[in-house]
């Protein structure tokens, strides 16, 4: 800190490193100060950066063109530079909770069949549907039709 016309001067380390306080439980570095979505917002000048993504880049440096960083602990109040990890967009997305990852652990149609090589059918390389089901849904139609045409 330098002194300027009666003035302290703070760099911006500081100032960011007074916005945040340690978890000891889960070794979090939680942000107290504004929150927007859950992640910590700082303002570098007249740029309002999300937090943790300025922790990551102040302890290892930019973050890679075209990847996300991921919140390994979960929290994403959390600006520890450990706890987060530069990764693709579909990494991070699977490693969530929401519904991306949730569709992609289901090994099993909601009627039960098995989501495996022989009995999935991917409509493209987000969607994928059980042959078992779209078979009995396909004679259904086929019969509805006959039935129409008599």
């Amino acid at each position: 800190m330098s002194g300027n016309a009666g003035h302290i001067v703070r760099t911006r380390d500081e100032l960011f490193d007074d916005k945040w306080i340690p978890e000891p439980m889960s070794g979090c570095f939680l942000w107290t100060a504004y929150l927007l979505d859950g992640y910590g917002k700082f303002h570098v000048g007249q740029r309002c950066v999300k937090a943790h993504r300025w922790a990551y880049e102040r302890a290892r440096g930019p973050i890679p063109p075209g990847l996300d960083l991921d919140h390994l602990c979960r929290n994403r109040a959390c600006v520890n530079p450990l706890h987060l990890e530069a990764v693709t967009r579909r990494v991070n997305l699977l490693r969530g909770a929401g519904f991306p990852a949730r569709q992609a652990a289901q090994t099993r149609c909601f009627v039960g069949h098995p989501f495996d090589a022989r009995n999935t059918y991917y409509r493209s390389p987000t969607s994928r549907q059980c042959r078992a089901c779209a078979a009995i849904l396909a004679r259904a139609r086929r019969r509805a039709r006959r039935m129409v045409a008599q």
